[in-house]
C-alpha cells in the first residue's frame, strides 16, 4: 500500500466519522408507532388465542392487514418529515434506516414461508409462531448493529432484551402466552427505546435551533 493509499483511507476514514459524529438518531417516532402498533396487535392476538374474549380467529388476518397498512402509511409520511430534518443524511441515520429496511424484508420472507407452510397442509399455529422467535432475534441483530455504530447505549441494552425475549418465546413456542410476551417485549424493546430517541433528537434540533 502507497502513501498516498494510505492518506486518502485516512481521509476517508475521519470524513465518516465527522459525519456520523454527535449526529442524532431521527427514526425514534417511525420505531415508537412501530412499536405501539405491535404491543396493541400482539396483545389482542394473546386474548383471541387464549379464548378471553369471545372474537373469532378469524379476525386476526384482518388485524395484521391493518396493522400492515396503518403502520407503512406511517412510515412514508413520518419518514418524509425525517428526511427533511438535519442529520437525515448522516452514516449514521442511512445506516439505521438500511438496516432496518433489510430486518423488514427478512420478517416478511419468514410470513411468507409460514404461510406457504401452513397453506400447503404441512405446518400449524406452531410454524406461525416461529415468526415471533426470528423477529425479536432479527430485531437484536439490527439493534446491535445501529448501537455499535452510534454508541447509543440504549440500543445495546435494547438488542440484550430483543435477545432474551426470542429465547423466551421459542422455549414456550407452543403456549399462546407468547403472544402477551411478545407484547410485553414489544412495549420493552421497541417503544421504550425509541422514546428516548425521539426526546435526544428533540433536544439536539432545540440545541441548534
Amino acid at each position: 500500500m502507497t502513501k498516498e493509499q494510505i492518506l486518502a483511507d485516512l481521509d476517508y476514514a475521519s470524513q465518516l466519522a465527522k459525519d456520523g459524529a454527535n449526529t442524532p438518531l431521527l427514526g425514534g417516532p417511525i420505531g415508537l408507532m412501530w412499536g405501539i402498533l405491535l404491543t396493541l396487535i400482539l396483545g389482542y392476538q394473546y386474548l383471541i388465542l387464549a379464548q378471553k374474549i369471545d372474537i373469532p380467529p378469524q379476525t386476526l388476518a384482518i388485524a395484521w392487514i391493518a396493522y400492515g397498512v396503518i403502520g407503512g402509511i406511517g412510515s412514508t409520511v413520518l419518514g418524509r418529515r425525517i428526511d427533511r430534518m438535519p442529520g437525515a443524511n448522516s452514516v449514521n441515520n442511512r445506516v439505521e434506516t438500511y438496516v432496518w429496511i433489510m430486518f423488514v424484508g427478512a420478517i416478511i420472507t419468514v410470513v411468507i414461508g409460514s404461510v406457504l407452510n401452513m397453506t400447503l397442509g404441512q405446518g400449524n399455529q406452531t410454524v406461525w409462531n416461529t415468526v415471533l422467535v426470528f423477529a425479536f432475534a432479527g430485531q437484536g441483530m439490527a439493534y446491535g448493529i445501529v448501537a455499535k455504530l452510534a454508541k447509543e447505549k440504549i440500543l445495546h441494552m435494547a438488542s440484550f432484551a430483543s435477545f432474551v425475549f426470542s429465547a423466551v418465546v421459542f422455549m414456550l413456542i407452543h403456549d399462546p402466552v407468547i403472544y402477551l410476551i411478545g407484547s410485553i417485549g414489544a412495549a420493552i424493546t421497541i417503544i421504550m427505546p425509541n422514546l428516548i430517541l425521539g426526546a435526544q433528537a428533540k433536544s439536539a434540533a432545540a440545541a441548534h435551533g
